[in-house]
């Protein structure tokens, strides 16, 4: 995220998403006691900086005052002004932000929701009780099986978990059966390997927490998924 402030532009990255470390910027606490994490990275660069700074595949969205006023959250003619507060809930720190003269904005780390970084009115929590994903281009695309993370799994490359590209004597037997017990057995096998090939997505995995709906994936499979791993239990199960 790019917050753009005349010269200057805050940029916010979430360790989660782009970083081998999930570790935020640490900021001094005001009552002097010690240090706060943000749990996102912050950095301060100069505005026509701010495209080489992001990381890469980061979604665009501008968002102006003006848009901001039509929303309601800002009033007609506001003077213009930024105050800015740390506060603190249980170790975490939150940046707030009071952009124009409106209410107070938070940019809140939800590690929760794959690490993004929520700008919103403060005490305003963005909830969400399902998450669909259609294909692996969709916002949460990378929980998809047909998501390019190649793995390994009894000896063999894999080049995605969709049964399109499983050996071919499973996908022959198998892939338009997905109601089956097999198809379920060979999907859990492949998704196990490939998350616990790919620490990064292991991680985004096991922070998520809410209910998903994969296309292709059996119900409560990605939960069930999820619930080994956490166990650190080995993963390269045999799908024969």
């Amino acid at each position: 995220m790019a917050l753009h402030l005349g010269d200057l532009a805050l940029i916010c990255s979430s360790p989660l998403r782009y970083a081998r470390r999930e570790s935020g910027t640490a900021i001094a606490a005001w009552s002097g006691n010690g240090l706060l994490s943000l749990g996102y990275r912050v950095s301060v660069v100069p505005t026509e900086d701010t495209d080489m700074v992001l990381p890469t595949g980061t979604c665009g969205l501008t968002v102006s005052a003006k848009d901001l006023r039509l929303r309601g959250l800002l009033g007609p003619e506001p003077p213009l002004m930024l105050l800015q507060r740390l506060t603190e809930d249980e170790g975490v720190g939150t940046i707030q932000l009071r952009v124009a003269g409106a209410d107070w904005f938070q940019l809140l780390y939800r590690r929760d929701l794959d690490g993004a970084i929520e700008f919103s009115p403060v005490g305003d929590l963005h909830r969400i009780e399902m998450i669909a994903v259609n294909s692996p281009e969709d916002e949460f695309g990378w929980l998809h099986p047909a998501s390019s993370y190649p793995f390994v799994l009894d000896g063999r490359y894999w080049r995605t978990a969709h049964p399109r590209d499983w050996p071919w004597p499973l996908a022959r037997e198998w892939r338009s059966q997905t109601a089956s017990t097999e198809y379920r057995r060979i999907m859990k096998a492949a998704l196990l390997a490939r998350f616990e090939q790919h620490p990064t997505l292991r991680r985004r995995l096991l922070a998520l927490q809410c209910t998903v709906s994969v296309a292709g994936v059996p119900a409560g499979l990605i939960e069930e998924v999820a619930c080994l791993l956490s166990k650190e239990r080995p993963v390269e199960e045999s799908y024969a």
